[in-house]
């Protein structure tokens, strides 16, 4: 069981706030609640440093950056670790009162990435602090991550690399579209099987790579993806 911050003797933690559910179970070393049903939760927590924070995650990215941090500041002058919790969890409280879980979006997780290309399940999305990073794996392929030896000696296809990756950075915008034979795949195991036009962005990535996906298997999908109607005017 992970440590939780200390609280106030005889502190009631709120079991239920606006459709937010605490969730003593959390393997988050805070105290915690989350959509009844949907993926997302907030948490609050104490740090080494002397500080306590409020974060909301969106639970279907992984990486630093799947969180925002609505509040966030040092202990004051004599204030201990169980009184600065204690402000922590009416911080959260009210920004749940404000926000219902099924109303909150993470501002930089794009959900169209959630709707992979045709044939594709969504293995894992990282947002991370300069990078977006979406890892698709074919349909009925067994998850595969190779922390070490090499690539297979086969020409990169669809038909002998189970992954496609698209991964845009968050400041300059340009892109790559790859095929991959695992997860966590490093620059060296990847082959890029797009040009795509310099400061596309992760949306214009996903559309392109999954007319891509459409035109090398030949199936198609009958309407855009969430979020991406507006962007027919982008070609590689």
């Amino acid at each position: 069981m992970v440590r939780k911050p200390h609280l106030p003797d005889g502190y009631e933690l709120p079991s239920e706030v606006n459709g937010w559910i605490h969730d003593p179970e959390s393997n988050r070393n805070g105290h915690v609640w989350t959509g009844a049903d949907d993926p997302r939760s907030v948490g609050v927590f104490s740090s080494v440093g002397d500080r306590v924070r409020v974060a909301v995650f969106d639970d279907r990215v992984c990486g630093f950056c799947n969180k925002i941090e609505p509040f966030d500041r040092e202990f004051e002058a004599d204030e201990t670790e169980a009184e600065a919790v204690a402000w922590g969890i009416e911080q959260a409280a009210e920004w749940m009162e404000r926000h219902h879980p099924s109303e909150w979006d993470h501002p930089a997780v794009y959900d169209a990435v959630f709707d992979p290309p045709v044939g594709f399940v969504l293995d894992q999305y990282y947002l991370e602090q300069r990078q977006h990073i979406v890892c698709y794996r074919q349909e009925g392929e067994e998850k595969d991550v190779n922390l070490s030896g090499r690539p297979p000696d086969t020409d990169p296809s669809l038909e002998t690399r189970k992954y496609l990756y698209v991964e845009a950075w968050r400041g300059s915008g340009n892109a790559t579209v790859a095929l991959a034979p695992w997860l966590r795949a490093h620059d060296d195991e990847k082959h890029e099987v797009l040009d795509l036009p310099e400061e596309c962005g992760l949306p214009v990535a996903l559309k392109l790579a999954r007319e891509w996906v459409a035109e090398e298997t030949g199936q198609t999908r009958e309407e855009p993806a969430a979020g991406q109607s507006d962007l027919g005017a982008w070609s590689a």
